[in-house]
């Protein structure tokens, strides 16, 4: 039987590629979250990237307004930086936490 640290680490594992996936948007939330202003970093936050497409989630149509007028610079930002990966594209949604939607 395999060890989990084995199967994480074979390059031909589907984990490998979900373990690579999870360690780029990690980073694509640090770098969102620098590269946003307070308050609006606190209620933003990647929810997926593919196809060179990013995804980010906000917790109320106010911050997902405030965003999308930030996004052409996002881009703009993180096309000049080696790190970031290719992103031609930023779709924003509204997701509420469960602590929002409880209060109201």
């Amino acid at each position: 039987m395999k060890s989990v640290t084995s199967i994480i680490t074979n390059k031909s594992s589907w984990l490998y590629h979900l373990s690579q996936h999870c360690k780029t948007l990690k980073s694509i939330n640090k770098e969102l979250n620098k590269s946003l202003p307070l308050p609006l970093n606190q209620h933003c936050h990647v929810a997926n990237w593919r196809e060179k497409t990013l995804i980010i989630h906000t917790d109320s149509s106010l911050w997902a307004t405030r965003l999308r007028y930030m996004t052409p610079f996002l881009i703009a930002k993180w096309q000049q930086e080696s790190s970031m990966p290719t992103i031609n594209k930023i779709i924003v949604k509204v997701r509420p936490t469960l602590i929002n939607y409880y209060l109201q």
